[in-house]
């Protein structure tokens, strides 16, 4: 298997007219596939993720932007940082 985490946001208007947009909630997904996938392919998969994950809202696909895609061949494990600090 493979696994990718994909990392992204959506673009979303500044406060005001006159302010530059500014980066939205940023979210992260992790899929695995049984063969190695096209980065276009990812993209489409992250777009699908991150509408399905805010349905309820008007989430416009030109605006959403990936920032990184990590592959890896080993599951990817939450750490546990309770302990840290």
């Amino acid at each position: 298997m493979i696994y990718y985490l994909l990392c992204g946001f959506e673009w979303e208007d500044g406060p005001e007219t006159y302010m530059p947009d500014q980066i939205g909630c940023q979210e992260n997904f992790s899929v695995k596939f049984s063969k190695e996938q096209h980065t276009e392919r990812l993209r489409l998969i992250f777009i699908d993720m991150f509408k399905a994950k805010y349905a309820d809202s008007r989430v416009r696909e030109e605006r959403i932007e990936i920032t990184n895609i990590f592959k890896s061949n080993s599951p990817f494990e939450e750490v546990d940082i309770d302990g840290l600090g």
